[in-house]
């Protein structure tokens, strides 16, 4: 009997094609635009044809070719909207109207299901005449046919080791789908016989201390628990898992910041300092840098921009990109390719350091949609094929 069929839009690294997968799907396609995100998509799964193109780009024939498939799953950048009525708005900004292409590649194809994944953020996104974005995107995608549901999801309460709540829409040419009450982890005791959320301790306390300018490692003890044999499966080494470089005078600011604390709680002394002059400090302290996790909780989100937010619980450094990986659900035997970190695309271009301007490893990880949230909602639309 053959597999389900997906193809993957605004791919990534591959966080939504893993989940699918594993919940029995088989990926015909995946689109990214970012080469380092698709070099990565491309070493995890080989057997995919990776369409290396913005989706602006792709043509409607070329979305015809994929007719018959069950399902397309995506999440279009947001970027460009700001919520309400802010002057912030980059009314020119092309990723305004990437969930229009999203539409388009369902209407040329017209698979049985669709799966739309985006920040929370997405229900107060405006378009330029005051519409709410949301609305004129399911809208367009109910003309297509499509009874639609949308919640939003915490992915602590599926078994990632992680505070993540994310926007997710399901949609069906034929039944509604109910996203009600498919949560598999509680943080209340024995509500409902769910299992108990995943602490950070118990996703990456087996992991061996990282060196410097080594970026693999053999396991050196057993897992501990059911999780961390879940993420060992298939893999015999650890990857990824090169820790960042901290001055000493940054290793001697961590050593001030405890448990669920931030730079502020670290003295003046040890606070930024101003570019260009190593002897003034900023003025500028932001609460969010530097917070120490909480190993007894879920980590808080991993986002894009994550390597400096946070503090390892015991050791005085950042997390490793594998550490990130295994917060999101990212299988050890799953290798980021491309920089470890770059400077901001801003910083790059400024530099004229253009070929940099991509999705570092970092990134990768935090744009991802986590593979274990991805293959629950899997595993339910097979449950209406």
């Amino acid at each position: 009997m053959s597999k389900p069929t997906f193809i993957d839009l605004f791919a990534g690294a591959g966080g939504a094609s893993t989940g699918l997968i594993n919940a029995g799907f088989e990926c015909i396609a995946a689109i990214e635009i970012d080469d380092w995100a698709a070099d990565t998509y491309e070493l995890n799964h080989s057997s995919t044809k990776v369409i290396r193109s913005d989706i602006q780009k792709v043509q409607d024939k070329d979305f015809k070719k994929f007719k018959g498939i069950d399902l397309i799953i995506g999440g279009p950048p947001c970027q460009g909207f700001s919520i309400a009525a802010s002057n912030r708005r980059k009314k020119d900004d092309p990723r305004n109207h990437l969930y229009l292409h999203y539409v388009r590649a369902v209407e040329m194809i017209k698979p049985k299901f669709i799966i739309v994944e985006n920040v929370k953020e997405i229900v107060k996104f405006k378009l330029e005449n005051g519409e709410l974005l949301l609305t004129d995107f399911t809208n367009r995608l109910e003309k297509l046919g499509y009874k639609l549901n949308w919640r939003m999801l915490n992915a602590k309460n599926f078994g990632v080791p992680q505070d993540r709540i994310r926007f997710f829409l399901v949609g069906s040419l034929d039944e509604k789908i109910i996203l009600e009450s498919i949560e598999t982890h509680s943080e209340e005791n024995n509500l409902f016989k769910l299992k108990p959320v995943i602490s950070l301790e118990e996703a990456i306390n087996d992991l061996p201390i990282p060196v410097r300018d080594i970026d693999e490692y053999p396991y050196d003890n057993k897992p501990l628990n059911d999780y961390q044999k879940k993420m060992r499966k298939g893999s015999d080494k650890v990857y990824n898992h090169e820790p960042m470089r901290h001055t000493q005078r940054i290793i001697e600011r961590f050593k001030h910041i405890p448990i669920n604390g931030s730079i502020l709680n670290a003295p003046s002394s040890h606070r930024n300092r101003t570019r260009g002059d190593v002897d003034v400090l900023s003025e500028k302290v932001y609460s969010q840098n530097h917070r120490r996790l909480n190993p007894k909780e879920p980590s808080k989100t991993i986002t894009a921009s994550f390597y400096s937010s946070f503090i390892h619980s015991y050791q005085d450094r950042n997390l490793t990109v594998r550490e990130a990986a295994r917060i999101q659900g990212f299988p050890d035997k799953f290798r980021f390719l491309g920089k470890r970190t770059t400077l901001s695309n801003k910083l790059l271009a400024k530099k004229g350091i253009h070929e940099d301007i991509h999705l570092d490893q970092f990134n990768q990880v935090g744009n991802a949609v986590s593979p274990i949230v991805a293959e629950a909602l899997g595993k339910l639309i097979l449950k209406h094929l």
